[in-house]
């Protein structure tokens, strides 16, 4: 099973959690290798990752690590208004991995492992450049980006790669194509990169694999309002999502801002997260300060207090339409 992850120093700190969830409930996996592209990495963050796979390492089930270095050029392309020049390597995989490395499993920093990915990881790409799971965007969304409204629109922080497709058909070259050219409007920046490019050779998987913070907010129902997706997942595949997820992605929203490791977190999964980081090195960080926006705490209290379809809708309207149509041209001075 090979696992890539990318991340800055910072984050490095989270995926300690992450791989202790990976190994905890993967133990009949022979052998797991991850290779770890870190921004900036301390010795002591280096240190920690390889202290831990060492821990789970044994002559019966084999665990790897091995830190492939950032490329120096990511800082000079353009195209990314919300994240760091780590997330430029979720479109260089094909060239940063060994060819050897034909599949990879994309995790990342704000996420806990659950469950066994064996389902997951052997699931039949051989004819798709991804597989994830949907991301449940809108109609106006996809045409902002350039996307058909019935190709589906997937969440990134959780992908499947297809790396011998990508380096086959020359994925490199669009996707750097796409980045320098300056002719798209991208929110999401390098999701919507993925997105529009790989567009029509994406596989969708049921939630139950990158359960975001929606999914446990919302109910079926409310979830399409809040989303107004013009793909969606079944209500049958949604509710096995919530209960019994294999990979819990502690995503942003409007709503919940908090993740576990930040003050005043009451995710349904942070007890779950907080339990296995006490197995870790981390065990005694201190959480992260919560300092809410307005717009967050007002959000909050339509949600808490007032109701979830109200919340649940206004928010669609945000999401859906407002963002697309002209909000994110303001709030990420992008064209």
């Amino acid at each position: 099973m090979n696992i890539v992850m990318t991340s800055s120093d910072l984050y490095s700190k989270l995926a300690i959690t992450t791989f202790k969830s990976l190994f905890i409930n993967n133990k009949d996996v022979d052998e797991i290798v991850i290779y770890y592209i870190g921004d900036k990495l301390t010795d002591e963050s280096r240190n920690n990752l390889i202290n831990l796979v060492n821990e789970h390492d044994s002559a019966e089930h084999s665990r790897k690590i091995i830190f492939v270095p950032m490329p120096d050029h990511f800082d000079k392309l353009t195209g990314s208004n919300r994240n760091g020049q780590t997330v430029f390597c979720y479109c260089y995989f094909q060239d940063l991995l060994p060819q050897s490395v034909e599949k990879v499993l994309l995790l990342e920093g704000d996420q806990i492992v659950t469950g066994n990915l064996n389902e997951l990881y052997n699931t039949d790409i051989s004819g798709y450049y991804i597989a994830a799971a949907d991301d449940l965007q809108s109609s106006v969304y996809k045409k902002k980006i350039g996307m058909k409204t019935t190709s589906p629109y997937v969440n990134c922080g959780m992908i499947l790669y297809n790396l011998k497709k990508w380096r086959e058909d020359g994925i490199t070259e669009k996707i750097t194509d796409v980045l320098n050219s300056n002719q798209h409007m991208f929110f999401y920046d390098v999701q919507d990169v993925i997105n529009y490019t790989v567009e029509g050779g994406v596989k969708v998987l049921p939630p139950k694999f990158n359960c975001t913070t929606a999914v446990f907010l919302f109910d079926y129902k409310n979830m399409i309002r809040y989303r107004r997706p013009s793909t969606k997942c079944s209500k049958e595949d949604f509710e096995e999502g919530k209960k019994n997820p294999v990979i819990v992605h502690f995503t942003k929203n409007q709503v919940i801002q908090p993740r576990p490791w930040v003050e005043e977190c009451y995710h349904p999964y942070k007890d779950y997260y907080m339990e296995v980081r006490s197995q870790t090195v981390m065990k005694d960080e201190p959480l992260w300060k919560h300092n809410p926006e307005k717009l967050n705490k007002f959000a909050n209290f339509l949600y808490m207090k007032v109701s979830k379809s109200l919340t649940a809708s206004l928010l669609g309207i945000v999401h859906a339409y407002l963002y697309p149509a002209f909000l994110y041209k303001t709030l990420f001075k992008t064209k």
